[in-house]
């Protein structure tokens, strides 16, 4: 494991002057843009991996990808997560081994920015599959005001409010009718930086129904190791009300990853 993480390091770092020459071209075709401006496209990946074995074996990989622009009249972000646990041990003299756990979140946010660019309007979408959870997968829809509270050199805080829809479909196995139905959603996201090289981020979203709440709070703190690698510590926490009474209504996610910056 050592091994596979040095080797992804040496990896990583030597890419770095290859990124920046990308960079550098990709900055040069946006006409009318200088270095600092906020139409600087993010593009922010993380990667963690955990191999466990003995008595119980078990390989988790954790991915996810990060995109973010700031246009003249529009911005938009796109986030993409991946979870994959294999777990294997020994009954009976014979090794059995299965998935234990399998996760795809994808979100995407676009807003139109008002005459003061701090408020705008958005538009909001997600999908999740998640295996084990009761549902084949849940989906919603969102439109409303966002607004940028404050933004300073050290701290931003920002937040969305809206209207919308959500679909949760069950597994097929459950024989229930989809819960679906009109839903009021609220984030918001505060961000900080301790240092030049230490930043937190908290950021929380609820998701209101006549007959189910499903919210989620992500917590995070990174440390720059170099300009485009960093390290990260993630807590999640995803409460849903409409699982079945099989199921926990509450479930954490612990995460060290491996962050590169790539734009």
């Amino acid at each position: 494991m050592a091994k596979f993480l040095f080797l992804l390091l040496f990896v990583a770092i030597n890419s770095h002057a290859q990124l920046n020459i990308m960079r550098a071209l990709y900055l040069a075709d946006k006409p009318g843009y200088a270095i600092g401006e906020s139409t600087e496209l993010s593009m922010i990946g993380e990667f963690g991996m955990v191999v466990a074995s003995g008595n119980t074996n078990t390989k988790t990989v954790t991915a996810k990808m990060n995109t973010s622009q700031e246009l003249s009249h529009w911005s938009y972000q796109v986030i993409s997560d991946l979870l994959y646990k294999r777990s294997s041990s020994v009954v009976d003299g014979q090794r059995i081994s299965a998935t234990s756990a399998q996760k795809l979140f994808v979100s995407a946010q676009l807003d139109y920015k008002l005459k003061n660019p701090d408020h705008r309007i958005f538009l909001y979408a997600e999908y999740e599959d998640k295996r084990f959870s009761g549902f084949d997968y849940q989906s919603s829809v969102a439109a409303g005001w966002t607004s940028r509270l404050w933004r300073d050199e050290t701290s931003e805080l920002k937040y969305s409010l809206g209207p919308g829809y959500a679909i949760s479909k069950y597994e097929p196995e459950k024989k229930l009718d989809d819960d679906q139905g009109v839903i009021l959603r609220a984030a918001f996201e505060y961000k900080r930086k301790f240092s030049k090289t230490a930043s937190f981020r908290q950021f929380v979203s609820a998701e209101a129904a006549t007959n189910a709440t499903k919210t989620k709070s992500e917590t995070s703190l990174s440390t720059k190791i170099n300009a485009s690698l960093a390290m990260k510590l993630t807590f999640v926490m995803n409460h849903d009300t409409s699982v079945d009474s099989s199921k926990q209504q509450l479930d954490t996610e612990t995460a060290v990853t491996l962050v590169y910056q790539f734009f």
